[in-house]
C-alpha cells in the first residue's frame, strides 16, 4: 500500500490527535511499519543518520516528513531527550508554519511536560491527552485515574502544568495524596533522592509546601533549609520557614512566620498551644456565623464565650438573658440550653433543657450524685419509696403507646439498677413488659433489646427465665438480647444440646458465658473449658465445626473481658489460621508480653517498611526491652512515614499513650495540632485528644495552655450541637479550672480562689473533682477554702450512699474523692471495702482501695492491690463488662497506676 501525502493528510483529519499519537509513535508500532514498508515507496531513513547526532530544529524539520517511519523516529529521539529540550522545542515551534507539524510538536511538549514517557501505556497517555482539554471536573476524574493505576509521577507533572489558579486549588489535595503515597513508598525502600524529587514536584499551596517540609525536617535537613529561606522573597521564605517550623514542632517560631506570611488564621489555630484562644475563636467563628446562619442561640452563645474570655460582665450577664428568653422560632431552646452550658450557667441551662431533653439532664443529676433531682425529673415525689407502685401504674397506662413515658420507666430502672437495687428495677419494669406481652411478643421482644442497649441485660434475663417454658420464648430473646451473629447462635446451640432436659439451664450459662450477670458459683471458667476441650479433643474430626466453635468461644471470651483466656484460643486459632495471626499479635501487645511482639514486629517491618503504625509498635516494643539507640531510628523512621498527615500522627500518639509513653504521646499529639490546617476535622480531632488525655498539661503545669484547648474544644462542641449537658458542663470545669490553676500560679490568689469556687459548683459530685481539681489544690496554701470544698463535695456523696447503700459506684466514687483528696481516710476504706464487696472483679474499685492504701502511706498495700486491679481486669466481668477493648483500655491505664504507686513520692 503506497502512502501518498494527500492520503496521510486526510487520515490525519479523520484520525483524533490522541489516536495519532497512540497508535503512531510508539517504538513497536514505528518498527512494525518499517519493517513491512516496500522498499523505495517512502522516504525511509537512511541508515547512516545517527538521530542522536541531529539538532531539534532538524529533527522537529522531519516531523513534516512523507516517510511515516521518518515522523516517526525523529518523534520517538525528541521524546526521549526529555524536559531539557522544552525551552528550544517551544521556541523552533513558533517560527514554524506547517499545522502538521505544530500539531505534533503540542502533543510532544504536553507529554514531555506531564512527564509521560515513549514505553507509557496508551491508557497513560490516553488520560494525558484527555486532562489536558478537560474542565475541573474532568481533571480531578483523571487524577484520580491515574493514582489508581499508580502514575503519581503524571499527576505531580499535570497538577504543576495548570494554568488555572482555581483548578490548582481543586487539584491541591489530590496531588498532596499522590506525593505523599508515592514519597513514603520511596522512603520506605530507602530511596531518599527519589522522594527529594517528588517532593519538589508538588505545587507550592500552604499543605503541599508543609508536606515537602516535613521530609527535610525528618531527613535532618532543617538548618540546610532554614539558609536556603534566606535567598527567597521575602513571603515565600516566610512561608517556607513556617512550615518548616511547623514540622519541626516549634510552634511558637511558625507562629511569626505565619504572621508575616499573612496566614493570620494559620497563626490563631497554633496561637492555642500558647495558652491564647480567642484569637482562633475570633477567626474561626467568623466562618462559623456565615455557615450557621439563622441559628440564632449558636450566635449569641458564640457573643458570650468571647465576652467572658475578655472579662465584659456586663454584656456576658445581658447575653444570658437573652439565651434564656429564646424561643424556638429564634434559634431552639436546646441550642440555647447548650450554649449556656458551655458557657458555665449550669442553672439556666438545666431549665432550658428539662423542657427539650429530660433524659440529658436526669443523666447529669445522676453523675453529679443528686439521685432527688433525678426522681423529681420523673415525677416522683421525695416522699415516694421505690419501687414507687403508684408512679409506675399510672406511667404504664400510657406507656404502650407513648414512646417518651416508656423512655421515662426506662431511665427510672436503670437509675435504681445503677445504685444497687435491681430488685426494686424490676418491679418497676414488670408491669410494663407484661402489658407488652399481652399486646404480642413482637413489643416484648423489642423491649428486651432496649433494655440490652441501655446496659440492662441482667434485668432482661430476668423476665426470659420467668416465660423461659414458652416454646421459642428463649430462643428469639437470645437475638434479641446478645445479637444474630453467628457466634451467638453457635453457643447457644451448643449450650441447648448440653441440657436437653431444659433450656433455664442453657440461659444461665449463656449468661455468666457473655458476662452479662454475676457468677456468683464461680462457674465461668469450668463451663467454658469443658467447651473448648470438647472440640479440641483429639476424636473431634470436623475442623469446620472445631474452628466456628474456637471462634465463637474466642469471641464470648473477649466480650466478658477474659482476655488472658482469648489470648490463649488466639494462639490456638493462629497455629493454623492466618488471619488469627493478628488477633493474637494484637493481645500479646495489649498485655504487654514486650519480648515476643518485639521479633514479630521486626519481620513485618521487613515485609511492610512502609507501615508507620508497625514501626511505632516496634518502637514502643525496643523500649520496653532497654533497646533505646534502635528504637530511637526506628522512631525516627515512623515519624517520616506519616508524611507529616495529623490522623497518622494521632494514631502513634495513641500507641504511645496505651503503652504509658503519655508525655511522648502529648508531644505527638501537639504536633497533629500543629500540622493541621485551622478549623478542619483533623484540628478538632487534635484538640479533643489533646483535651480528654490531659494529665500531662495538668502535671507539668501547663495551665494556659489546657484552659485554651478546652475552649477550643468548648466553642467545637457548641457549634457540633453539644452533646450531653455533663460533657459540656465538664468541659466547661476544665476550662475554667485551669483557667482558675494559671490565675493561682502567676499570683492573682483572689481570682483564682473566686474561679475554683465557682467551677467546681458546675460538677458537684462528680467523680472529676477527685482526679485532678484536690490534687493539684493540695498543699497550696488554700486549707480553709480546700477543706470547706472537699466536705461539701464529699457530703454530697456521703448522703447518695446513705439514700443507696447498695450503690457500689457511689461508695466508690466517695473513696477515690476522699484518697485523692487525702481527707477521711478511715471513711475511704469503709466506702472501698463497700464497693469491693458489691462488686468484687472490677478492677477499676479495686484500684480505688489501691489509692487508699497509698493516700494513709502504705506503697507496700498500694501496690498488693494494685496489682489485683490490673489482674482483674482481664479476667471474668461479673456483670459489668467493658466489651474487650475497654477491658484492655483499663488495663493499660490500671498498669499506669501501677506504676505510679511504685515511683511516685508517697502524699504529704
Amino acid at each position: 500500500m503506497k502512502w501518498k501525502k494527500s492520503s496521510r493528510e486526510k487520515a490525519w483529519k479523520m484520525r483524533s490527535s490522541r489516536a495519532l499519537v497512540l497508535a503512531a509513535f510508539s517504538a513497536v508500532f514505528i518498527s512494525a511499519v518499517a519493517a513491512t514498508e516496500p522498499e523505495g515507496e517512502v522516504n525511509s531513513e537512511p541508515e547512516q543518520v545517527v538521530l542522536k547526532d541531529l539538532d531539534i530544529a532538524t529533527l522537529v524539520t522531519r516531523l513534516g516528513d512523507d516517510s511515516f517511519a521518518v515522523r516517526g523516529s525523529s518523534m520517538t529521539e525528541l521524546w526521549s531527550r526529555g524536559t531539557k529540550i522544552l525551552p528550544e522545542l517551544r521556541r523552533v515551534a513558533e517560527s514554524n508554519n506547517d499545522p502538521e507539524v505544530s500539531s505534533r510538536i503540542e502533543e510532544l511538549v504536553l507529554y514531555v511536560s506531564a512527564g509521560v514517557l515513549p514505553n507509557s501505556s496508551d491508557e497513560v497517555k490516553r488520560l494525558v491527552l484527555d486532562f489536558s482539554q478537560g474542565k475541573i471536573d474532568t481533571k480531578l476524574t483523571i487524577l484520580g485515574k491515574l493514582m489508581e493505576i499508580g502514575q503519581w509521577q503524571q499527576v505531580l507533572y499535570l497538577a504543576k502544568l495548570e494554568k488555572n489558579p482555581e483548578y490548582r486549588k481543586k487539584m491541591s489535595s489530590e496531588v498532596r495524596v499522590a506525593a505523599s503515597g508515592s514519597a513514603k513508598r520511596a522512603i520506605a525502600a530507602g530511596k531518599m533522592d527519589l522522594a527529594r524529587e517528588i517532593l519538589e514536584l508538588v505545587g507550592d499551596d500552604e499543605q503541599n509546601t508543609l508536606l515537602r517540609a516535613w521530609f527535610f525536617v525528618w531527613n535532618g535537613e532543617l538548618k540546610e533549609q532554614l539558609k536556603k529561606a534566606e535567598s527567597m522573597e521575602a513571603k515565600k521564605a516566610a512561608v517556607w520557614r513556617m512550615s518548616l517550623h511547623r514540622a519541626n514542632g516549634d510552634y511558637k517560631a511558625a507562629i511569626a512566620e505565619a504572621e508575616k506570611a499573612g496566614f493570620d488564621e494559620l497563626a490563631a489555630g497554633m496561637k492555642v498551644l500558647t495558652g491564647e484562644s480567642l484569637p482562633w475563636i475570633e477567626k474561626v467563628g467568623e466562618r462559623y456565623h456565615e455557615q450557621r446562619e439563622g441559628q440564632l442561640a449558636l450566635s449569641i452563645a458564640r457573643d458570650l464565650q468571647k465576652a467572658n474570655l475578655l472579662g465584659k460582665n456586663k454584656e456576658a450577664n445581658a447575653l444570658v438573658r437573652e439565651l434564656t428568653q429564646i424561643d424556638e422560632d429564634q434559634g431552639g431552646v436546646r441550642l440555647a440550653a447548650i450554649g449556656l452550658a458551655a458557657n458555665g450557667y449550669a442553672k439556666e441551662a438545666v431549665a432550658l433543657m428539662a423542657t427539650e431533653n429530660v433524659e440529658n439532664v436526669f443523666t447529669y443529676y445522676h453523675n453529679i450524685q443528686k439521685p432527688e433531682e433525678c426522681l423529681k425529673l420523673l415525677g416522683i415525689s421525695k416522699e415516694a419509696k421505690p419501687p414507687y407502685k403508684k408512679w409506675v401504674e399510672d406511667t404504664t397506662k400510657g406507656a404502650i403507646d407513648d414512646d417518651k413515658l416508656r423512655d421515662k420507666i426506662l431511665l427510672l430502672v436503670e437509675f435504681l439498677d445503677g445504685h444497687g437495687e435491681t430488685e426494686h428495677a424490676i418491679e418497676v419494669m414488670r408491669p410494663l413488659m407484661n402489658e407488652l406481652a399481652k399486646d404480642g411478643d413482637d413489643k416484648w421482644l423489642k423491649m428486651l433489646a432496649s433494655l440490652s442497649d441501655d446496659g440492662l441485660s441482667n434485668i432482661a434475663l430476668t423476665f426470659v427465665e420467668e416465660r423461659v417454658g414458652e416454646e421459642g420464648v428463649a430462643d428469639a430473646a437470645i437475638t434479641n438480647i446478645f445479637g444474630s451473629s453467628d457466634y451467638v447462635r453457635t453457643v447457644w446451640a451448643l449450650l441447648k444440646k448440653r441440657h436437653p432436659e431444659g433450656i433455664d439451664q442453657a440461659l444461665y450459662e449463656i449468661s455468666i458465658l457473655t458476662g452479662l450477670v454475676p457468677d456468683v458459683k464461680k462457674e465461668t471458667d469450668k463451663l467454658h473449658q469443658a467447651l473448648v476441650e470438647e472440640v479440641i479433643a483429639p476424636d473431634f474430626q470436623d475442623e469446620g465445626i472445631k474452628k466456628q466453635r474456637l471462634e465463637a468461644l474466642y469471641v464470648f471470651a473477649f466480650r466478658r473481658d477474659n482476655i488472658m483466656e482469648a489470648s490463649r484460643l488466639a494462639d490456638l486459632l493462629s497455629q493454623d489460621q492466618e488471619p488469627w495471626v493478628d488477633a493474637k499479635n494484637f493481645l500479646d501487645a495489649s498485655l504487654h508480653r514486650w519480648g515476643k511482639v518485639e521479633t514479630v514486629y521486626a519481620k513485618i517491618a521487613e515485609k511492610k517498611p512502609d507501615d508507620y503504625l508497625n514501626l511505632t509498635n516496634w518502637y514502643v516494643s525496643l523500649r520496653k526491652l532497654g533497646r533505646d539507640e534502635v528504637a530511637q531510628k526506628v522512631y525516627k523512621r515512623a515519624f517520616l512515614l506519616t508524611m507529616g498527615d495529623a490522623e497518622p500522627l494521632r494514631n502513634m500518639g495513641s500507641i504511645l499513650f496505651r503503652a504509658g509513653f503519655s508525655q511522648e504521646a502529648a508531644e505527638v499529639w501537639e504536633r497533629a495540632l500543629i500540622m493541621s490546617a485551622t478549623g478542619s476535622k483533623n484540628y478538632s480531632e487534635a484538640v479533643n485528644v489533646l483535651t480528654f488525655y490531659k494529665d500531662y498539661l495538668y502535671s507539668s503545669k501547663q495551665w494556659g495552655k489546657a484552659a485554651a484547648l478546652n475552649e477550643v474544644r468548648l466553642f467545637d462542641l457548641m457549634n457540633g450541637f453539644g452533646g450531653s449537658l455533663g460533657r459540656l458542663l465538664r468541659a466547661r470545669f476544665n476550662a475554667d479550672f485551669s483557667r482558675a490553676m494559671y490565675m493561682l500560679e502567676n499570683g492573682q490568689r483572689d481570682l483564682a480562689i473566686k474561679k475554683l469556687d465557682s467551677c467546681r459548683k458546675l460538677v458537684p459530685g462528680d467523680g472529676s473533682l477527685a482526679d485532678h481539681f484536690f490534687p493539684a489544690l493540695r498543699n497550696k496554701g488554700l486549707d480553709e477554702y480546700y477543706d470547706r470544698w472537699f466536705e461539701e463535695t464529699y457530703q454530697t456523696i456521703a448522703a447518695a450512699c446513705e439514700t443507696y447503700p447498695k450503690s457500689h459506684n457511689t461508695h466508690n466514687t466517695a473513696a477515690w474523692l476522699a484518697s485523692r483528696a487525702v481527707r477521711r481516710l478511715d471513711d475511704a476504706h469503709r466506702h472501698a471495702e463497700l464497693a469491693t464487696t458489691l462488686l468484687p472483679q472490677q478492677g477499676a474499685y479495686i484500684d480505688t482501695m489501691a489509692e487508699v492504701w497509698f493516700a494513709r502511706g502504705n506503697r507496700a498495700k498500694a501496690v498488693e492491690w494494685s496489682e489485683k486491679a490490673v489482674a482483674s481486669t482481664i479476667g471474668n466481668a461479673q456483670g459489668n463488662p467493658k466489651g474487650g477493648r475497654g477491658a484492655l483500655a483499663d488495663f493499660a491505664a490500671l498498669n499506669r497506676q501501677l506504676e505510679r504507686f511504685k515511683t511516685e513520692a508517697l502524699p504529704k
